[in-house]
């Protein structure tokens, strides 16, 4: 009876803290939300819904003008440009990427234009914020202190879409044939799209790492902004299986026996590939049929842990974000099981949005394991981060956007910008389009975003290989870190045969 009451206290505790922090909107979130998984995430449904990382636009006069309600017919656009802030020099994520180069061309006086299609209304919008808009104004202001693309000006047009399919089409299809380069957001714009820009020959950049469908043709044009999900979660068993005797709780066995929850969508079905379970059962790990989590601030998932536990669950992993992964732990914690089982999840699920949810209880997230494939906030001594935090401290933006998808997003317009010069340089200004952006960034192979991460286009591959494990720890303040347990190592590869 006393866990009882204290999963009902918790259960209190956390809709006390998804109002203060947006469930008001969140209410309208029947039928289930395409979310992002961002975004950074990154999600939403096959072909049938969207997310991320999140980004993941500046203009003249004012951050963004509130984008029109029937966007499926006339998307907002809204081209930001303009930038003034200086930048720091940069720094290699390797020494295999290629340092900076300079231009063979002189192309001031040209703007080039990039587009940006995600969401900025509506409910789930409005609970995963707006960091990559901060992020992508930054970032453009830098970018063009320091010289723009050969002197060009490096534009963006954003386009809304609510986080929604129907409307990331219908937006792609109305851009089409201006845009030379997209960013997306989510698993279910990933999915959507990945056809039509493969046979309208247009980049994109994605949060929303679906492997089957960015791998489904090869040498696609839709690159991840984070590894495919189905190479973190193989790279989670994998890190799990080496250090088992170290990290297993001490009710648990030799056999480690792993339960996924992920949300009821192409990014909640993201991580158990095929590929990827086959790999677990080649380390001897057990995976469970996956259980899936509404996309719901309100959704209850003790019947799905439930579930895990019986069947020997001894690792929790999250393919999902924001205030699900808030769910998750909240219900194990209440389930009285924390320190019989390791709780963990992908990238997008070890944000600072989580901790944001978890308001007054952050201490429930003390232990819970990450899958992150860049450098974070706590790694203070990065130029990147020194960059991107006094970027952020000018802007006065919310702590709350303080949040990996800024830096995410504030990295990649820099890996985009020596992209852009390098297909400049090779084939001329004139014959700027996706095809020859493409074969630049091949070219350049292992393309640094100034030492947050690396994008690797080697060998066919269309997301970054690289990953760490980190974890949030309790301090004696009551607050929580995030600390690294393991280093960076290259993730199993478990893209889907082509």
């Amino acid at each position: 009876m006393k866990k009882l009451r204290w999963l009902v206290l918790i259960g209190l505790l956390l809709s006390l803290v998804l109002v203060a922090c947006g469930g008001g909107a969140a209410e309208e979130t029947a039928p289930e939300p395409q979310a992002t998984e961002a975004p950074a995430e990154e999600p939403a449904e096959e072909t049938e819904e969207v997310m991320e990382e999140p980004t993941e636009e500046p203009m003249e006069e004012e951050v963004m003008e509130e984008p029109t309600e029937e966007v499926m017919e006339e998307p907002t656009e809204e081209v930001m440009e303009e930038p003034t802030e200086e930048v720091m020099e940069e720094e290699a994520v390797e020494e295999e990427a290629m340092a900076p180069e300079g231009c063979n061309e002189d192309l001031t006086g040209e703007t080039i234009t990039l587009h940006q299609q995600a969401g900025r209304e509506g409910p789930i919008a409005a609970i995963l914020g707006e960091a990559f808009v901060f992020a992508t104004e930054d970032a453009l202001a830098a970018v063009n202190a320091d010289g723009g693309v050969c002197g060009a000006e490096l534009a963006v047009t954003f386009n809304e879409t609510n986080y929604d399919v129907d409307q990331e089409v219908a937006v792609y299809e109305q851009t089409r044939e201006d845009a030379i380069l997209i960013f997306t957001y989510g698993s279910g714009a990933t999915v959507a799209l990945a056809e039509r820009l493969n046979e309208d020959q247009i980049i994109s950049f994605a949060a929303g790492v679906n492997g089957p469908a960015m791998y489904g043709t090869p040498n696609g044009y839709t690159i991840g902004d984070v590894p495919i999900y189905s190479d973190q979660f193989a790279g989670f068993v994998q890190w799990l299986s080496d250090n088992w005797a170290d990290v297993k709780p001490e009710s648990a066995g030799d056999e480690i026996v792993v339960g996924v929850i992920g949300w009821a969508n192409a990014y909640g079905a993201g991580a158990t590939t095929p590929e990827a379970l086959e790999f677990a059962e080649s380390l001897g790990v057990t995976v469970l049929p996956l259980e899936e989590q509404a996309v719901s601030p309100d959704a209850d998932v003790s019947g799905q842990i439930q579930n895990m536990l019986v069947n020997g669950a001894n690792v929790v992993y999250n393919q999902n974000l924001s205030f699900s992964v808030a769910q998750v732990i909240g219900t194990v914690r209440a389930l009285g099981v924390w320190d019989d089982v390791i709780v963990g999840g992908v990238g997008w699920s070890f944000n600072q949005d989580v901790l944001n949810f978890l308001g007054e209880n952050v201490a429930l997230a003390d232990g819970y394991y990450g899958v992150v494939p860049h450098v974070t906030w706590s790694d203070t001594d990065a130029a990147i981060v020194e960059e991107a935090a006094a970027a952020f401290e000018a802007g006065g933006y919310p702590d709350t956007e303080r949040t990996n998808t800024y830096l995410l997003t504030y990295a990649t317009f820099f890996a985009v910008r020596d992209i852009l010069v390098h297909a400049v340089n090779s084939d001329g200004y004139e014959n700027l389009s996706g095809e020859t952006i493409l074969a630049a960034a091949e070219d350049i192979g292992l393309i640094d975003a100034r030492g947050l991460f690396a994008f690797d286009l080697r060998d066919g591959f269309r997301a970054p290989r690289m990953a760490q494990i980190r974890q949030w720890q309790l301090q004696d303040d009551g607050t929580i870190i995030d600390v690294q347990v393991q280093d960076f190592f290259e993730l199993p590869d478990t893209r889907p045969a082509q």
